[in-house]
């Protein structure tokens, strides 16, 4: 996540237009959102258990995400060129690690805790703010 992040936000500022997978969906996790979240926990005494942990709001590809941190930095989100995965990995050079097309997590065991994730659009803006 933000790895990816930096690396668009320096895309987008060098005034590339990359190619971006846009048939992945899922939502971003930040450290800090995380260790909320482990926080909230601990301090509910909460059973134990697996719980999931990411940001909530809308499902967002790849693609998406990288037009959201294009127009944060004042470029057009028409500036990322959206791909298949297929034609994505038929380009790449070197290996490519295979992901999921839909890895959303489902954040009802932990919202149930009283635990808001905080919407990753939020996120992402707290976190562009850093860079």
């Amino acid at each position: 996540g933000k790895n990816f992040v930096a690396t668009m936000a320096r895309l987008a500022d060098s005034g590339a237009r990359p190619s971006v997978v846009d048939d992945q969906v899922g939502r971003l996790a930040f450290a800090d959102d995380i260790a909320r979240a482990i926080g909230h926990l601990l301090s509910r005494d909460a059973p134990f258990g697996t719980y999931n942990v990411s940001c909530s709001g809308p499902p967002a590809s790849w693609a998406d995400i990288a037009a959201f941190v294009f127009e944060a930095r004042g470029r057009s989100a028409d500036d990322v060129q959206r791909v298949s995965t297929a034609a994505y990995y038929a380009s790449a050079d070197g290996p490519v690690a295979p992901r999921p097309s839909y890895s959303t997590l489902s954040l009802a065991k932990i919202t149930a805790t009283g635990f808001t994730p905080r919407d990753w659009r939020d996120a992402l803006r707290d976190h562009l703010a850093t860079l």
